[in-house]
């Protein structure tokens, strides 16, 4: 295989920094929740939870420190270096394709239901729910680019 073949394009490129950057502000969010469960770190009360389950901002820390921090690093981790793990491939719907590849796709569906559930239980409550909300969405559409798509196809 040519040189040209294995560099890696810049679509895989901008998408790895956009979920660095996604999974920063959510260990910065989560952070913010697990260690003050009122809000007070991030600006807010917990009288915005009266519509959903959660009493305090622990459980919603803990799911963004988790699905909103660790995840999209994990995934732009393995963005750069394509680990062979076998245990993600028990999730991979894209057999054909690396696990990185399939996560990041997962991932940018996954901050855009965060979102929109988070829209629908406390209401529109800032101006980064639609930042994110598209941030989710290039997230897909970066992954699902024609570059990207080849460059994570695995060669069985």
């Amino acid at each position: 295989m040519s040189d040209t073949a294995n560099k890696m394009p810049l679509t895989v490129i901008l998408l790895a920094l956009i979920l660095v950057f996604t999974g920063i502000g959510g260990i910065f969010g989560g952070y913010s929740f697990i260690t003050a469960p009122d809000g007070s770190k991030m600006g807010m009360t917990t009288d915005i939870l009266s519509n959903s389950p959660f009493n305090t901002f622990l459980i919603p820390g803990i799911i963004l420190i988790l699905f909103n921090g660790i995840l999209p690093l994990v995934i732009a981790w393995g963005l750069f270096i394509k680990p062979p793990w076998q245990w993600p491939e028990l999730i991979n719907l894209y057999h054909k394709q690396h696990w990185c590849w399939t996560f990041s796709l997962y991932y940018g569906f996954i901050l855009i239901i965060w979102i929109n559930v988070q829209i629908i239980m406390l209401g529109f409550s800032s101006l980064l729910q639609p930042v994110f909300a598209l941030t989710g969405a290039l997230i897909s559409v970066l992954t699902l680019f024609p570059a990207v798509f080849h460059y994570y196809r695995k060669h069985l």
